[in-house]
This record gives structure tokens, sequence and C-alpha cells, in this order.
């Protein structure tokens, strides 16, 4: 294979044969490439060099600076080496944040190389397999050597074949022993060498993982593999012909005619095997903490819509990490709200749509499903529809086009087959364009969050039972938090001085947690930040204070009074002045037409009318009594009548089209 001139490799190694020959394969096309040589496994005399420099794991920080400082553009990850404990790695800080990441996950190994590849192209660099750069290896189809399997031989390959990609379906090993057509050993984590160590009899059957990840860890034998199947008195090895390294095919074949053994590649068509019953891979995107929440219910729906028979990747944050996504990359700087606040992080999100991109189109995911963002996630679905993917692009929520930039609805008519939207009223905006659209109702009735117990976030926080509870809640964006702490805190100075018990509760979110907790600490009430949930905390609150956003639905559904407010950047908001196209912002006050929750937006958002807003519904019981009316009317309009969950009923719209594509 001829490698591009533009690009120069560098190939981490670990120990045995396979970096030696990527080596001299390189040498031979005489084309750049750079050795790092993992300490601990890769040997300098199977490499044939010194590498160009040494690395121990953990060291990812130091490991990216040297390979930029080289100027490699793609890296190849190949040799034998043992999953590392935390506390062999002791890891720098790029590593403890990897970790960190991904900590909690049940992961395999090709899982968790998946990750470590995800990891490494998010700073820039193109991994690429070994099998690209050394094709030649790779087992043919058929007998190799002199001996070919007996009847009873090729029954124990079938079944060995058949439970070796159950077991690589697991992510647990790559190899079994069978024997009378039964299987006596799997691999583990302990390799080939120790499965083959546990058996006196038997065929030892090599296969691919049927979803793994090419680009490491292939399955692979050589002349040691073919010794130590002859000490233990097996007959022969059969392999996955296209998908096994044979690392020194000659000599291999030499030691096995010797010692009486068979080799032999097979295909899973080749022996009669159906084909492998690979879930569908459901890709899923949300980038900010509401996205994040409605994306945790539609993964749990869809498991169990799909009996777990779906498997799932894409973008999100705590809540979708704890529904079982590994996210791509951390999204916390994507959340971002305003024109102004996008433009100076332009560049930073064009390269994660680039990464986005180039994941979807190798994990070719059956159906992709965004939630959020459009001006991140339309542009994803923007270059995959003129690139002509045959990927399913599916929207869950629709931008609101009824509220501002009406234009959008053409563009999602152009880039994506099928729109999932949250309110009633939305669909007729886009099917107009010809795109079709289902209206599954607001997973916000699915949220938990008239199931809070006040007494015991009372109890929890040494709160009295003569106190007033008020929840402060200034948004889960920086730039929203910047920009409301101050007059929020401004706003309780004055409702304390009126309210001599007053304790004010905040909940927040992790990626604006420190910000918040810096700048509530002076305030009056002995505030209380929650980070851990904020349903109890609405349970115990008699009132609250809350910018625009999803969580006036969330404290209309825990039937606790409140008001909105809201400041964006002026140049922003003379943007949006100019753009708006409805009369409110909150979802309460659009579904129901009319003022239910005081709005104080921009030059409203003032400490005096914030607080004379909520003196009114701390202590005016007509007026309360009238929200909790107005809430009772909207949430009847968020589902629609006799239905399922509105998650279930997304995960049952995307499910389908695993069945029947949209047209």
């Amino acid at each position: 294979m001829a490698a591009p001139s533009s690009r120069k490799l560098a190939i981490i190694a670990g120990g045995g044969a396979l970096p030696g020959l990527l080596i001299a394969a390189q040498r031979g096309l005489s084309a750049p490439y750079y050795v790092v040589g993992l300490t601990g496994f890769a040997a300098v005399a199977e490499l044939g060099q010194e590498p160009d420099a040494w690395l121990r794991f953990g060291e990812a920080g130091r490991g990216f600076e040297l390979l930029r400082a080289a100027g490699v553009t793609h890296i190849v990850m190949a040799g034998a080496v043992k999953r590392p404990t935390l506390a062999d790695l002791k890891p720098d800080m790029k590593t403890a944040a990897f970790f960190a990441r991904i900590a909690g996950k049940a992961l395999g190994d090709d899982g968790l190389l998946s990750a470590v590849i995800a990891e490494i192209e998010s700073e820039g660099f193109k991994v690429v397999g070994a099998d690209e750069i050394l094709s030649g290896l790779l087992a043919p189809e058929g007998v190799l050597g002199r001996h070919a399997p007996d009847a009873g031989s090729w029954a124990d390959i079938k079944a060995g074949a058949a439970a070796a990609r159950a077991l690589g379906l697991r992510d647990a090993g790559q190899a079994v022993v069978a024997h009378n057509g039964s299987i006596i050993a799997e691999e583990d984590a302990t390799g080939t060498d120790a499965l083959m160590a546990r058996v006196s009899s038997g065929v030892l059957v090599k296969m691919k993982k049927p979803q793994q990840e090419r680009r490491a860890d292939l399955p692979a034998i050589g002349v040691d593999t073919v010794r130590n199947a002859a000490a233990r008195g097996l007959p022969g090895i059969a392999v996955e012909a296209g998908h096994t390294f044979i690392i020194g095919r000659e000599a291999v074949i030499a030691a096995a005619d010797d010692a009486g053994l068979f080799v032999v590649g097979v295909t899973g068509e080749g022996l009669g095997l159906p084909p492998v019953d690979v879930p569908p891979l459901i890709y899923v995107v949300a980038t900010e903490p509401s996205g994040d929440q409605i994306g945790a219910l539609f993964l749990k729906a869809l498991q169990e819509e799909a009996q777990g028979r779906v498997r799932i990747a894409g973008l999100g944050g705590p809540a979708m990490a704890k529904a079982g996504l590994r996210s791509l990359f951390d999204t916390a700087d994507l959340a971002l709200l305003g024109i102004f606040e996008v433009l100076p992080k332009a560049r930073m999100v064009l390269a994660r749509v680039t990464q986005t991109v180039a994941d979807i189109e190798r994990r070719k995911p059956a159906v992709l499903v965004t939630i959020d963002s459009w001006g991140f996630t339309g542009r994803i679905h923007e270059r995959l529809a003129q690139k002509k993917s045959p990927i399913t692009r599916v929207r869950y929520v629709a931008p609101q086009v009824w509220a501002w930039r009406p234009g959008r609805a053409r563009q999602l008519a152009r880039w994506i087959h099928h729109l999932m939207t949250l309110l009633p009223f939305e669909p007729p905006y886009f099917t107009k364009y010809g795109l079709d659209a289902t209206w599954v109702g607001h997973p916000v009735l699915e949220s938990g969050a008239d199931a809070g117990d006040a007494a015991r976030f009372r109890a929890a926080h040494n709160i009295a039972e003569d106190e007033t509870v008020l929840a402060v809640l200034p948004g889960s964006r920086n730039g929203e938090v910047s920009r409301l702490l101050g007059v929020f805190g401004e706003t309780v100075a004055k409702l304390a001085a009126q309210i001599p018990k007053l304790r004010v509760v905040v909940p927040t979110v992790p990626n604006v947690e420190a910000r918040v907790r810096a700048g509530v600490a002076a305030w009056p009430g002995k505030p209380i930040v929650v980070t851990s949930g904020p349903f109890d905390a609405f349970a115990a609150s008699r009132a609250a204070l809350a910018a625009s956003g999803t969580v006036s639905l969330e404290l209309a559904l825990a039937k606790v009074p409140h008001i909105i407010a809201y400041r964006v950047n002026p140049l922003s908001a003379l943007a949006l002045r100019l753009l708006i196209k409805t009369k409110f912002v909150n979802l309460v006050n659009v579904l129901l037409n009319r003022v239910a929750i005081p709005e104080r937006l921009q030059s409203d958002c003032r400490a005096d009318l914030l607080a004379a807003d909520m003196l009114r519904l701390l202590n005016d019981d007509a007026a309360r009594t009238q929200q909790k009316a107005d809430f009772a009317e909207a949430l009847k309009k968020l589902k629609p009548e006799g239905s399922v969950s509105p998650s279930r009923q997304a995960a049952r719209t995307v499910l389908g089209f695993l069945v029947k594509p949209p047209r």
C-alpha cells in the first residue's frame, strides 16, 4: 500500500512482531514514520530499531505533545499490551480526565479501545488500522500447509466459530477451544496462551468480534501460537479469514507442518453460520443540560422498547452517561446561546462538528437522532445531507420556528428525514415544506418534577417549618449564570429584607456549579446549592425565580408558583428583537396564549420588578391559586391523549425506522 506523501505515521508499539513489520513496511515505502515504544511492552529487538520516544501508559498529555512536535498526522496502534490498572497508570492530567469521563462504564477491551481511539481523534490525529498497511498478513480462506481438518475437527470449528462470535458480542474475548462439538474453554482477559494452558484437547478457534473496532486488536496468531497448541495436544487452529493476522506466515505453516497441526482460514458464510446479529446502532446527540435530560429519558425508553437489542453512541452529558452513553467528547463547551456568544467560539464549534460527522460516518449508525442546539446539530445534518449519506436522520425537539427564524423549517426539510415535536402546534410549521413530523409529547411529564419530597428536603438541610423556601435558578449555561446571578442576588436581598425567615435554595448543574457557588456565597437567606436533582427542593419551595427555559415546565409540574427572567448579550438582544415572531417566550404562556407566568426580559429584568413579582406570589393566595390552575391547563396540552409516555413514543418512532425508513 502506498502511503500518501502528506502523511506521517506514528507507530504506537506494544510487544510482539507486528510493530516491527509496520516499521519495515514504512521503510519499504520510504514513507515518514515515528515510533513510540510503550514502556514495559515494546522491545528494541522486535522493533529492529530504538523508538523515537518511550512512553508509559498514563502519559497521554506528553504523548500528544510528542506527536505534534514530530509532525505526526496518522497513528497506528499495534502489538501486545496488558490492560492497565489505575495503580499502574500513574495518570497525568490528560489521562486522568479521560478515565474520569468513562468512569462507571463497564467497558470491555473493544469498548475501551474505541474510547481511546475517539480520544486520539479528538486531538486531531487520524487513527488507521494495521490491516490497512499490512493487508498481506491477513489470513486467506482455506487450509494453509499440509494438514487439513477431519470431519470431527470441522464440526468443532463450526461450533467454535459460533461460540467465538457470541463471546465477541459480549466484548469478552476472541477465541474458544471446541472439542467433540462442545466449547470447553473461552478466552478471557488473560489471553490466548492462557486459554490453551487450561486445555489438553480440542481445536483453537479465533474470530474477530462482530462489532470490533478494526483499527485495534484484530486477532493474530504466530509461531508461538502453533507451538503452544502443539504442546497442549491440540489438532489444529482455525482463524477468521480476512480478519486475522498471521505473523510470519511461512514460519507458521512450517511449524504447523512439523507438528502435524492444521491451520485453516474460515468464514462464517463458508461454515454455514447465519449472519451475525449485531444490534443496530442509534447515534444520539444532545449538547445542553435540558437536551441531556431529554436524551437520557429517550435512551432509557429506547432500550426498554427494543429489549436491549440496540446499541447507542453519540454525544451527551451526565444524565445520558448514566443511561449508558459514552460521549464522543465533553459537550460542556457547546452549551452556548445567543448569536454573539457563539461567534467567539465558532472555530471550536466547527471543529467539533467535523469530529462528530467523522465519527458518525465511521460508525455507520442506522439512525441519527439530534435533540438540541440546531446551530451545532444542524451543521451535522447539513454535511451528511450534502454527502448523500444513507443514514436516517431524525430531529427530536423542533427548533422554535414559530417564535423566530422561520426559515429553519426549510433547512430541516432539506437536511433531515423526520421530525419529532414536543408541542402539539409545531408539526404544520414543517409539514408544509414536505417534512414528515410526529407530535410525541413533552418528556418533562416524565421528569419526576411532581414527585419531590418537601419534608425530606427540609430535614436534610435543617430548614424549620416556619421558614419560607425560595428556589432561585439562574440557568445552566455560563452566559446565563454570569448575566443573571447579580440581579437575582439583588432580588433576594430585597426579599430577605421583607421576609425575615427566608431560606434560599439554588439548584444548578455541574458545568456551572463552581460559578454559582461563588456567586451566591454572600447572598442572604443562607443559600443551599443543590446539584443532585432539584425536585425535593421544588416540593419544599413556596415560589421560584428562574431563568427562562425548560425548568419553567418542571416548576409548573411541581406546582411551584414562579416568574421567569432573562438577559442576553445586548447585541444578541437587538438581533432577537428583530427576529422574534411570538408574543411570549415562556412555554406555559405560549400554550395558553396569555400571560400566566410573568416574563421579565432584558431591561425589565431588574431587581425591583422581580422582587415585586415574587412578593405577590409568596403572599397572595389568589395569585398562587390562579397560577396553579394555569399550570394544570397548560400541562394537559403536552401529550397526545391516551398515548404512551413521550419518550416511549419517540423511541417507538425511531425504532420503526429500523423496519421502514422514512421516505
